[in-house]
């Protein structure tokens, strides 16, 4: 069967998922708890169901958190029971009955929501266990540290608190204004009294910082990258491969691609790969990237389309195999974030469902 997901396009991502083990244990480790782990946006790409049978059953993780009701019910009923399921985003009141049946803990930013669903739960005599979330500086969701947890237990009585959380901002890139909110979350926790599960702190967070907490919530560094230059051994998780479906041989003056932006100074060989925006591959790289031909590097010249793009062959031994590396270990999610001018989150989770996944372990 992997063979022939191999050849569908042919364009396949390589996932490793004991590579995907061990970094859970790297986090455990650093963080000296258990952990929430993130598998939103389809586990960054990488797919979710898979990940987490796989984290659940060889790891035994038991706490997942994704941002989407959608995404926490089809985990629910691909998982069982025997996990938790945080949802970290807004969840709307239409989606209440379906968040209570599926035993989902979702999170609770500001009053108007926790009166919304307390009062649904009481209309149905029942309780629900949640998450409350706090705003020390990220300034997005959640209530502000001057609340008055007395005040917000006696007003909902259905709602059961078991997770207090915060969320940092700068952990990577801000070191005094990550510990003004670690001293501002620990400090709300002990003003409080609060006795259930606690945690804020975020990859960067984990690698950075002592955890005060009761959990920790890593994302990214499950899938091997990390932000900050903090040296944590990690590996990637993810590898993505194609191959040359074709070589044009050019002219010296001739064009490549939609809107003719690359032009050949000299006579060349180019090779299409079958991989193109559509996939994820970000049409910002045209004429800035690069792939791996057998090894070789090879510029990514023209537009990149919809479906495919064009290399620069120059060096290549064009009998030779020609499986391309469009992501790995030559080339990986950060060096093409920072050709892109964006960031590895939004490369990982870019990466389209119509690449096939090839589960290693």
């Amino acid at each position: 069967m992997n063979s022939k997901l191999k050849a569908l396009r042919p364009t396949y991502a390589e996932i490793d998922l004991r590579a995907f083990g061990k970094n859970i244990e790297t986090a455990r480790e650093l963080s000296g708890t258990d952990i929430i782990a993130i598998v939103k946006a389809d586990a960054y790409s990488h797919g979710e169901l898979e990940m987490c049978g796989y984290a659940y059953q060889k790891h035994n993780c038991t706490k997942f958190a994704v941002a989407t009701i959608l995404e926490a019910i089809i985990l629910r009923e691909h998982l069982g029971e025997g996990v938790s399921i945080f949802v970290l985003g807004y969840i709307d009141e239409t989606f209440y009955e379906e968040a209570y049946e599926h035993n989902i803990i979702f999170t609770i930013n500001d009053n108007d929501t926790a009166t919304k669903y307390n009062e649904f739960l009481q209309r149905k005599n029942l309780h629900a266990n949640v998450t409350v979330k706090i705003n020390t500086g990220m300034n997005r969701l959640g209530f502000r540290t001057d609340m008055s947890w007395y005040e917000f237990s006696s007003a909902y009585p259905a709602l059961r608190p078991i997770h207090i959380m915060s969320h940092l901002s700068s952990a990577d890139t801000d070191r005094e204004y990550t510990y003004n909110q670690i001293e501002e979350f620990h400090n709300f926790i002990a003003k409080n009294k609060i006795r259930c599960h606690t945690s804020l702190l975020n990859s960067s967070g984990i690698a950075g910082y002592e955890n005060k907490f009761s959990l920790t919530r890593p994302g990214i560094m499950l899938y091997g990258y990390l932000d900050g230059g903090y040296d944590v051994k990690l590996e990637k998780v993810m590898r993505i491969y194609s191959r040359i479906v074709q070589i044009q041989y050019l002219r010296k003056g001739d064009a490549v691609s939609y809107s003719r932006k690359f032009h050949a100074d000299r006579n060349m060989a180019i090779g299409v790969v079958p991989i193109g925006y559509a996939d994820g591959y970000p049409r910002c790289l045209s004429n800035k990237s690069h792939v791996f031909v057998d090894g070789i590097k090879c510029p990514v010249i023209g537009n990149v389309c919809m479906d495919m793009m064009m290399v620069d062959l120059t060096g290549v031994n064009l009998n030779g195999s020609l499986k391309v590396e469009v992501l790995g270990d030559s080339i990986d999610a950060d060096e093409l974030a920072e050709m892109a001018g964006t960031i590895s989150y939004e490369i990982l989770t870019g990466i389209q469902n119509r690449i096939p996944r090839i589960y290693i372990d």
